[in-house]
């Protein structure tokens, strides 16, 4: 077997080890093999196609971490700008009372569709708008809207 193939091989493997991964390295270390597969195609030893080797993952790395790392930034401020996600998301929102809630006790909200448990320091009657300010597991923490 021809030395290109056997580098070719080993960029083709860490390629999809990157795609199952998502490694920064595994790719760079593919654009490595690249620089000496290239390198034994131009009749260079073992030694220079090891050096090309090295040169190429440096510049692969010196090449797309940066790309990556911005990739992962503006992902990062698109879920920031989208506000918080879970239940903390719930917090600050309008629900409907759909199952009386007493004073100190359990009742149940309506919220974009889902039903909740929830509680109030004070009791609220069904079909009133109460603001959720908190949460204690599942439960929603609840004041009156008005």
């Amino acid at each position: 077997m021809e030395v290109w193939i056997i580098w070719l091989i080993f960029a083709a493997a860490l390629v999809i080890v990157e795609l199952l991964t998502q490694w920064i390295s595994s790719f760079c270390l593919a654009i490595g093999c690249m620089a000496a597969m290239i390198a034994e195609l131009c009749g260079a030893s073992v030694v220079w196609q090891l050096v090309w080797l090295a040169i190429g993952t440096v510049v692969g790395f010196v090449c797309f971490i940066p790309m990556f790392k911005h990739r992962i930034e503006r992902k990062k401020l698109a879920s920031d700008a989208t506000g918080a996600s879970n239940m903390d998301a719930l917090v600050g929102r309008k629900a409907r009372v759909i199952v009386d809630i007493p004073a100190e006790g359990l009742g149940r909200v309506k919220l974009d569709g889902d039903n909740w448990q929830a509680e109030c320091a004070i009791p609220v009657a069904s079909g009133s708008e109460v603001k959720v300010v908190g949460y204690d597991s599942i439960i929603l923490k609840v004041i009156p809207a008005n």
